[in-house]
């Protein structure tokens, strides 16, 4: 999701070695219905992690009309955006950073939403309320849950932790309509007992047999790594207890900002590199039954995001731009060859907004997860 000053510097040595509420024209958005609740063969084949909920009609793109980026906002940088097609109206939540001196940082950190028609023409952005008690809040993820209700995970301090000795936590809230959000509610912040640990890039798996979290961990003691956490109730109070840490290496490092979904009828992780900042997918080696088997994947590639001007700049992709970080998969069937898209964050620098740049949201597509495609209008 958000890569750290410390990511940055370990890029350069690996180098040197070697993608709300008010609609159109100012008009309010229809809200979206409740979704029907999840069976357990739908969600042991992933239809908690679709981002075209069932019922819905075929989602509208206008792939003649975009150009990227397709959302992008004069004032701040939007990134880690996770996209919902309801009701015939594309939802995104997504990071909005705008420059705030008085903050550590440099910066304050917000979640806002917007909507649009068809990928092409977007309501403004409008960030989250100020969350009690932490200074920001990013890194948004959307699934659903087997009531059918939509569950956005996310982080707490992403800027910076005043105070110092407190870090970044996960956090969720719920909806029946993508519009209206519960309060937050602690995730799984029993997995970081320690004023210094941090939890970041939180993202939820629900199989029908169990609960998982993956998320992003860091102590004093201990470099950044990516783990897997189970709910022993299957709730997302938890309790939650540790699996392990996947067997997933990627430039020297770990991957970032994590997405679980099921594309061409297998389940799938899409993520993003902790060094070099690009968008990686992997397979689940196995059956998702088992806790144990989401700390295994196989067939891992980079994917190749063509390069525009919005996302390119002079150095190197994380150190001097940003080409396809933050990046989400969108799959509109579970079947091979129908279309997905795949929206990033791009930047051509990153001196702006505290170091983080200008970002904006692109939109590539795909039929067979390999050669990719940007919009041409």
């Amino acid at each position: 999701m958000r890569r750290s000053r410390r990511a940055a510097r370990t890029a350069a040595s690996v180098v040197a070695g070697l993608v709300g509420t008010m609609g159109l024209a100012g008009t309010v958005a229809a809200s979206a219905s409740p979704p029907p609740p999840l069976t357990v063969r739908q969600l042991r084949s992933g239809a908690a992690h679709a981002c075209i909920v069932g019922g819905s009609s075929r989602p509208r793109v206008a792939w003649s009309q975009l150009r990227n980026p397709i959302l992008a906002e004069p004032s701040a940088g939007v990134k880690d955006q996770a996209v919902v097609w309801a009701d015939g109206t594309w939802h995104m939540l997504f990071s909005y950073v705008k420059d705030d001196p008085s903050l550590a940082g440099g910066v304050q950190w917000d979640i806002a939403d917007a909507t649009s028609p068809d990928l092409a023409h977007w309501s403004s952005a409008h960030p989250w309320s100020r969350q009690p008690g932490v200074q920001g809040v990013a890194s948004p993820d959307i699934v659903r849950d087997p009531a059918g209700r939509y569950v956005v995970t996310y982080q707490s301090d992403p800027g910076g932790s005043p105070p110092s000795s407190t870090q970044a936590r996960l956090y969720y809230r719920t909806s029946s309509d993508l519009q209206h959000w519960s309060s937050p509610h602690p995730l799984a912040q029993g997995l970081a007992p320690s004023p210094a640990d941090r939890m970041i890039d939180g993202a939820l798996v629900f199989t029908g047999h169990q609960l998982l979290v993956g998320f992003k961990y860091s102590s004093p003691t201990q470099s950044d790594v990516f783990e897997i956490a189970r709910s022993t109730t299957g709730r997302l109070r938890g309790p939650w207890r540790l699996v392990g840490r996947p067997d997933i290496a990627v430039n020297g490092g770990t991957v970032e900002n994590f997405e679980f979904l099921v594309a061409a009828g297998r389940w799938r992780l899409m993520a993003t590199s902790d060094n070099l900042d690009q968008p990686w997918l992997f397979t689940l080696a196995s059956a998702p039954d088992r806790a144990g088997s989401w700390l295994h994947w196989t067939d891992g590639y980079p994917l190749a995001v063509p390069a525009e001007p919005f996302n390119t700049g002079p150095g190197i992709s994380s150190i001097g731009f940003e080409r396809a970080n933050s990046a989400y998969l969108c799959a509109t069937g579970t079947s091979r060859g129908r279309e997905v898209y795949l929206l990033y964050a791009g930047s051509s620098e990153l001196t702006q907004f505290g170091g983080w740049g200008h970002a904006a949201i692109g939109v590539a597509r795909s039929r067979d997860l390999r050669h990719w495609q940007v919009p041409s209008g």
